[in-house]
């Protein structure tokens, strides 16, 4: 047995299916909806962030922008990020109890906001001051993340276990819907309000409250997501589970966003300090420089189909080739097609392989700067990288992917060129006689 039958016959009994339950289970959708929720907050806040902090103090053009800053207000640019990207968990949690509480067919808003009840009281108890109240804002961004998924999975969990056990306020039937439904959240918040008091006056003995401890339990999995092997093991799971037909991007990626989205924090919080940035792998990471024009880094052959003697593939890319440009790649994947197809899948691989190791050196070695921000992943690579990044030295690297893709893909693609000539050719001389007998037909009746 070859070892491409090997690996497929691996991922169709072993990975497909596991992935294909990972991504249908009611808590990983969950948590997937719950951060998507989040992604507009995301985008402007990390685009004002790059706003904020020009990368060069130097030439006409920075200097400009500089200036710009001090008339605008540094703080008053930050003001709409801390508001967005600065308290994102607050979103997420709101969004994770909405999206189960959906699954469950309980009242989604009702348990929203429970949900982000109990992940405030968690994260940020307000402090008592002069002028008024305060609430912290260490643990509402990034660092808050696992603590907003929690709070977001277990709020649903309890009230479910509170209506099926019949623990609640009843009301009259005279009373409006809407009325009795919000009076079902007054024992749910007390049991919330005792449970996380109780649990933050125990952390509280040990300097501790339970965002801070959950981000010491989880510091371990959050080091390790921030490796080349992690990342390279996220791009080597995309890939198989594409070519096996299954969105590998939306299964990987609802798994380790919450990783990914605390890296982003690090890395922002780091740059507000003035301090070195400590993270690599964050999304743009494949978005815009492994995967450039979509997953498998799929570009590059658009750009050699164009080219392709073969009708199939010449019309596959022209086709290909406007939503490649925004990393949009299911034409390519489906039409060519590279899923389930021998041919493509060393170099379906092999590029990506490639790419994430250039990738990871380009940043380790300080050639590119880390990231920073969160564009859009339709945004065009070369753009993306460079916004993401604050950085014009990342259009060199993903150009350098692109080039590597197109170098990868051409001796694979030729070979399928050579196959779809080849049947075009069969299919032209069957045609030939009955073409040549419309002809003669055409003749005489003339």
């Amino acid at each position: 047995m070859s070892i491409f039958d090997t690996t497929m016959r691996f991922v169709e009994n072993v990975v497909a299916p596991f992935a294909g339950k990972v991504s249908a289970q009611k808590h990983v959708i969950a948590v997937k909806d719950g951060f998507v929720a989040t992604m507009p907050f995301l985008i402007v806040g990390s685009l004002l962030l790059v706003l904020a902090f020009p990368p060069s103090d130097s030439g006409f053009f920075f200097e400009g922008w500089h200036a710009l800053i001090n008339t605008i207000g540094q703080d008053n640019i930050m003001a709409p990020f801390q508001v967005s990207m600065g308290i994102f968990a607050i979103y997420a949690s709101f969004g994770i109890g909405f999206s189960l509480a959906e699954s469950y067919k309980l009242r989604p808003m009702n348990t929203g906001m429970l949900s982000m009840f109990a992940f405030i009281l968690a994260a940020a108890p307000m402090v008592s001051v002069d002028i008024g109240g305060v609430l912290p804002g260490a643990f509402l961004g990034g660092a808050g993340a696992f603590t907003a998924i929690l709070c977001g999975l277990l709020v649903p969990e309890m009230q479910r276990l509170l209506i099926k056990y019949n623990i609640r306020i009843k009301m009259p039937e005279a009373v409006p819907p809407k009325i009795s439904a919000s009076f079902d959240l007054l024992i749910p918040i007390v049991f919330i309000s005792i449970i996380i008091v109780a649990i933050n006056t125990l952390l509280a003995q040990q300097d501790l409250q339970i965002p801070s401890a959950i981000m010491q339990l989880f510091t371990p999995l959050v080091m390790a997501s921030d490796s080349y092997f992690a990342a390279l093991l996220a791009v080597m799971l995309i890939q198989l589970l594409w070519f096996s037909g299954i969105h590998g991007g939306s299964v990987v990626g609802g798994i380790i966003a919450p990783m990914l989205l605390v890296n982003l924090g690090l890395n922002q919080e780091a740059l507000a300090a003035g301090e070195a940035l400590p993270k690599i792998f964050v999304n743009p990471l494949v978005d815009f420089f492994v995967f450039v024009g979509g997953a498998g880094g799929t570009f590059g052959l658009v750009l050699l189909m164009m080219r392709s003697k073969a009708t199939q593939l010449k019309t596959i890319g022209k086709m290909s080739l406007v939503p490649g440009m925004f990393n949009i790649n299911e034409p390519v994947i489906f039409g060519t097609p590279i899923v389930m197809n021998p041919i493509y899948f060393i170099p379906w691989v092999v590029a990506p392989f490639i790419n994430t190791t250039i990738v990871w050196m380009a940043f380790k070695t300080g050639f590119v700067s880390k990231i920073i921000a969160l564009p859009p992943w339709t945004m065009p690579a070369p753009i993306g990288a460079v916004i993401s990044t604050n950085s014009i030295t990342a259009a060199i690297v993903v150009l350098a992917c692109l080039t590597v893709s197109v170098i990868v893909f051409y001796p694979f693609l030729k070979v399928h060129e050579k196959q779809l000539l080849a049947e075009e050719m069969a299919q032209a001389e069957k045609a030939a006689p009955t073409k040549a007998k419309e002809e003669q037909l055409n003749a005489i009746r003339n």
